[in-house]
């Protein structure tokens, strides 16, 4: 017998084939969307993986630096360790040589300051002042003297700052005054008076104008 025929595998008809015109129109306008949207989700995932990143190089710095911080304390305990050893072999040195020592003489505190009391003067070329200077109590009343020294002296500067500033005013005033004075006997210049020339007048001083000019350009051309 010959081989059998294949036999074709019927497959149903389409009858009708329909488009959503809405898919379709946003099919065919959405490429701008789409690509956006692409871009949007790279940079969501560039972001996440950003911050993945900086999350293990925290933890990373933080394990270094517990590490660190615990090596420290480490060695800072070995170190008191081996102070408290070495202190309490100093210690029993002391109280053996403190045992067989004689006692050390008390502080009697700090001796009290010579007093100061004198008084200076200081001349320049325009000024006189003296200057004393005492002890001052620290009682009650060597505060309450000192205040009305303070307060004789604050009254006299202010004074003599009265004084100076009544003499620079009546200084400018006179100077004011001066400056007035001299500006009010200067004689007062006339104003010339303006008027126009008659129809003569201005022929004259036509005619004196050209006679005048022809003068100079005889003299240049003579010189020429």
């Amino acid at each position: 017998m010959g081989p059998q025929a294949k036999k074709r595998k019927l497959t149903p008809k389409v009858e009708e084939v329909n488009f959503d015109d809405a898919d379709r129109q946003e099919f065919l306008t959405g490429f701008r969307k789409r690509k956006q949207q692409r871009i949007r989700h790279a940079q969501e995932l560039a972001a996440k993986r950003a911050r993945e990143e900086k999350r293990l190089e925290r933890k990373k710095i933080r394990e270094e630096r517990a590490a660190e911080y615990e090596r420290a304390l480490e060695e800072h305990r070995r170190q008191l360790k081996m102070l408290r050893e070495e202190n309490g072999d100093s210690d029993e040195e002391s109280n053996s040589s403190n045992g067989n020592g004689d006692e050390q003489d008390e502080w009697e505190g700090f001796a009290e300051p010579p007093a100061v009391d004198y008084e200076a003067e200081y001349i320049d070329e325009d000024k006189y002042t003296t200057v004393t200077v005492e002890e001052m109590d620290a009682s009650r009343e060597g505060l309450l003297r000192a205040e009305e020294v303070d307060k004789s002296d604050e009254d006299g500067d202010e004074q003599t700052k009265r004084r100076s500033e009544a003499d620079v005013k009546s200084t400018t005033t006179k100077s004011a005054e001066k400056k007035a004075t001299k500006e009010n006997n200067k004689p007062k210049k006339k104003k010339k008076k303006f008027r126009y020339e008659s129809k003569e007048e201005r022929k004259v001083t036509l005619m004196k104008q050209r006679q005048v000019k022809s003068r100079k350009a005889k003299a240049r051309r003579e010189r020429e």
